[in-house]
């Protein structure tokens, strides 16, 4: 049904619609008629002509022509005409002359009066163009007025005097009735010929479009045929064909919207909102006569998207143990090896750009190494004070002092650097801790004895150095510090978070916390299943008997959530080991350093060292044995390394009753910052375990 009233009203729009309006006619032409010469001259120039003077002519012609016209104003349209006009006419004079030679019809010849007659036929022919405006009034009577260009395209004459009367008789020197004859192209005619045209006309139908048009076209032209006065007009009477062709009819346009929406919930929307999914469109055209109808149909499909808080779920524990976790108590002692090497800027022997930690004389009265901390690059910073303080201490003892460059760029060949470097730290030891200049050997030599790789700018930097070397041990030997430490079991604790979340997470914290102290944090975007975290024993000696593990949260619209986990922590003091019995140990830790660059060989120093520890050695004692190296070079290769660094250490230290554990680590972790050439040296280690029972 909806179809049909569609169609109905399509057909009823169609048929309401008015003719459509002309666009142009188009027709042709042909008239014949009378051409008119108006002139006042005796001859053409250059051609002789005894006549006393033309004063017109006339004759007969044809007329062919395009026409085409176009609407300007509903009264007046714009006409243009392709034309052929044929002008070709005679001019005449007659005149009574005397004494003239004249023949008889019988041969005998005669000076007679005569009455002749001078005439000059034209045969011209023109290609116009016609511009102007015509009118028709009462719908079928036609006015049209416009001007004209002509390009004659025949141009020729034919002139002649012709003897009217003694009849019988001829011209005795031409024995011919005619005598001055001319014939040829008219002298100096014009190029175009300019004037002006004007036609009536009565249009009478011929079928819907065409019409047979009767006219009456009459054109003069203002410019003469020649340079002498003689100027054509033409009138025709002819009959004209035109077809009046219009515009193809305004199509007519409709268009059928059809909409669908599905309502949808969505996570994370501030407000609803109606979204385009789809859009087709298709054209139906449609036909009558000469209408056109385009009926265009759009289909849309539309989401309205209503807002929707997004899930976001949690939860966290405690991966389960073996054990309890336990929190121990341990007596331990540790060697601190000293690295004799004090590294310079390039180019420079400024000690105070050094990383020393360089005193005043009234701080180096009160200084003492047992008072220094138990981490190994604050210690490394109070190299020159631990050694100045051990030449006061022992006075018989002698430092040597090599200074050392990278020998490239700046520093190629650079002995006056390398000895003004070793007078930096005589300097110091000498003026901060008295120190007699006669204790004090300075040398200077370019790379060390022992260089690090030169080629890279790791090993550069850490060849811009001095050395400090002495035969007395003790004056360089490593610094031996005690304390209470403390074990946590399982060194790691692992905490599992859960999270369901429909927006996707923009950040995660997590924190290992006491009831007074954040033992440790971690935090991202992305949340792994499982986070492992190393607390601190020095900070877990402090907490309760509980740790919490805390998880906050944030999704992308915003949403924050938390969840808690809880993990008992059983203490151990030595107090309650020794009542209890249970488990008390004793750890003494030792570490060898200044391993040559990529070398496991035992120096001298790492066998005095180790000479020591072999001392400290009793049945029933366990060794963990743990090797380290910077991070230049390839890891699979370092590990390799620090692997032969630990074979070597135990074969030195291995006793009947003693058990080892050898922990090749290599640069899988860096012990120290490795962008100083301390961390990297430093780096290059055994760290030596020494766990043994007590009482």
């Amino acid at each position: 049904m909806r179809a049909v009233l569609l169609l109905a009203a399509a057909a009823s729009l169609l048929s309401a619609q008015p003719p459509p309006k002309p666009w142009i006619r188009l027709g042709a032409f042909a008239g014949y008629g009378a051409t008119i010469y108006a002139a006042d001259f005796r001859q053409l120039p250059g051609i002789p002509n005894c006549c006393p003077g033309f004063d017109g002519g006339r004759g007969t012609g044809l007329s062919l022509a395009l026409i085409g016209e176009y609407p300007w104003y509903p009264l007046a349209w714009l006409n243009a005409q392709l034309s052929y006009w044929n002008l070709s006419g005679n001019l005449w004079k007659q005149e009574q002359i005397g004494n003239v030679a004249l023949v008889s019809p019988g041969g005998d010849t005669s000076v007679l009066p005569a009455r002749v007659e001078h005439v000059l036929k034209a045969h011209i022919g023109v290609i116009a163009l016609e511009g102007g405006v015509s009118s028709r009034f009462f719908e079928r009577f036609l006015l049209r007025v416009g001007i004209i260009a002509a390009l004659p395209v025949q141009k020729q004459f034919e002139q002649y005097e012709r003897l009217l009367s003694p009849e019988g008789f001829l011209f005795a020197r031409e024995g011919s009735r005619i005598r001055n004859r001319y014939a040829g192209s008219i002298p100096q005619a014009p190029v175009a010929l300019l004037g002006s045209s004007f036609s009536v006309g009565y249009a009478l139908p011929a079928g819907t479009d065409w019409e047979l048009l009767p006219t009456l076209a009459y054109a003069i032209f203002l410019n003469n045929l020649s340079s002498v006065p003689w100027k054509p007009s033409a009138l025709r009477v002819g009959l004209a064909v035109m077809r009046t062709l219009r515009r193809p009819p305004e199509p007519l346009y409709d268009t059928l919207y059809q909409r669908d929406t599905l309502a949808v919930e969505q996570v994370g929307l501030e407000s609803e909102r109606l979204d385009l999914a789809e859009r087709t469109i298709s054209t139906d055209t449609l036909r009558t006569d000469a209408l056109i109808r385009y009926r265009t149909t759009i289909a849309e499909r539309w989401v309205r998207r209503i807002p929707r808080q997004p899930r976001l779920e949690l939860s966290l524990r405690f991966a389960p143990t073996a054990e309890p976790v336990r929190l121990e108590e341990l007596e331990q002692e540790e060697f601190f090896p000293l690295l004799p090497y004090v590294f310079f800027p390039e180019g420079s022997a400024d000690l105070a750009r050094t990383r020393m930690r360089l005193l005043s004389p009234q701080e180096a009265a009160e200084f003492d190494e047992r008072a220094l901390p138990m981490q190994t690059l604050q210690l490394y910073a109070h190299l020159l004070n631990i050694v100045g303080a051990r030449l006061k201490q022992l006075p018989q003892a002698r430092l040597t002092i090599t200074g050392c460059v990278s020998n490239v760029g700046e520093e190629q060949g650079n002995l006056a650097l390398a000895r003004r470097r070793a007078e930096a730290v005589r300097d110091y030891l000498m003026r901060v801790w008295g120190i007699d200049s006669s204790r004090l050997v300075l040398r200077a030599r370019l790379l060390p004895a022992a260089p690090s790789n030169p080629a890279t700018p790791e090993g550069q930097e850490e060849n811009r150095r001095v050395e400090l070397s002495s035969a007395t041990w003790e004056l360089l030997a490593p610094v031996r510090l005690a304390e209470i430490g403390y074990i946590l079991t399982p060194a790691t604790l692992e905490v599992l978070p859960s999270v369901e979340t429909e927006a996707g997470l923009e950040h995660w914290e997590l924190e290992l916390r006491s009831a007074r102290h954040v033992l440790a944090r971690s935090e991202g975007s992305q949340l792994p299943a499982a986070v492992e975290f190393a607390p601190p024993a020095q900070l877990l000696s402090l907490a309760d008997s509980l740790l919490v593990a805390q998880l906050r949260v944030r999704d992308r619209f915003g949403q924050e959530r938390s969840a808690t986990a809880v993990l008992p922590l059983q203490r151990l003091t030595l107090r309650q080991k020794r009542a209890e019995r249970f488990g008390n140990q004793r750890r003494e830790r030792f570490v060898l350093t200044l391993f040559e660059f990529d070398k496991a060989t035992l120096t001298a120093e790492h066998r005095r060292l180790l000479q020591l520890v072999r001392q400290r050695l009793r049945p029933g004692m366990h060794l963990v044995i743990a090797g380290y190296t910077d991070r230049t070079g390839d890891p699979a290769h370092n590990r390799r390394l620090a692997e032969q660094r630990c074979q070597n250490v135990w074969r030195f230290l291995q006793q009947p009753g003693i058990t080892a554990e050898l922990q090749p680590i290599g640069s899988d972790v860096l012990l120290y910052p490795n962008e100083l050439p301390e961390g990297r040296a430093y780096s290059r280690t055994v760290h030596i375990d020494l766990f043994s029972p007590i009482e």
